[in-house]
């Protein structure tokens, strides 16, 4: 028997595994990436309605997908690429090869 080969997590998707796990993880890990993030986090929290837990779950995991969008090295140097007046630009018919016509 072979083992499967190990899945590469994608940087580009949180995972409920993986990142800050609680409230105080989170409210650090915002600190040190941004003190205005924490700040805006902090007001949004604020704001929450007590017996929504729903809206807290969502806060939550939009603050957390937000922290990966500002750390993590794979899509900060996209985001540097792109913005590079240098960098090679397609259109997207060169990118999907005539396949946007049939639409």
């Amino acid at each position: 028997m072979t083992a499967a080969p190990a899945e590469r997590p994608d940087p580009y998707r949180t995972d409920e595994h993986s990142g800050p796990r609680t409230l105080t993880q989170l409210r650090a890990a915002l600190s040190a990436a941004s003190p205005a993030d924490r700040e805006e986090f902090e007001q949004q929290l604020g704001e929450l309605e007590l017996s929504s837990t729903e809206e807290f779950v969502t806060l939550i995991r939009v603050w957390r997908h937000r922290l990966v969008m500002r750390t993590n090295p794979a899509i900060l140097a996209a985001v540097a690429a792109s913005a590079d007046p240098t960098a090679p630009r397609y259109t997207s018919e060169e990118i999907l090869g005539g396949r946007e016509a049939g639409r």
